[in-house]
């Protein structure tokens, strides 16, 4: 029972609608100002091209070391053998 009432509250929480957007964007007007507002974009939109770069290149780290062992291993004809 815990699991489905934790469920649903995640699930609602999850969903933002139109008018939540609208007051979000309200507060952060009256915080930051009119001014302030297109420098703190700019900033979230270069840190999230950063985080995706990031991501992107650890992805593409592993899987060439895993090509790499794939290759490595047919090369050896898939014998391989530890040696105490």
């Amino acid at each position: 029972m815990l699991f489905g009432a934790t469920f649903a509250f995640v699930t609602t929480v999850a969903m933002v609608g139109t008018q939540e957007l609208i007051w979000i964007f309200a507060i952060l007007f009256l915080l930051f100002g009119a001014s302030k507002l297109p420098a703190l974009a700019r900033s979230v939109g270069k840190s999230m091209r950063e985080f995706k770069k990031a991501s992107k290149d650890i992805t593409d780290e592993i899987e060439s070391a895993g090509d790499e062992n794939n290759y490595s291993s047919k090369q050896s004809g898939g014998n391989e053998t530890l040696n105490d």
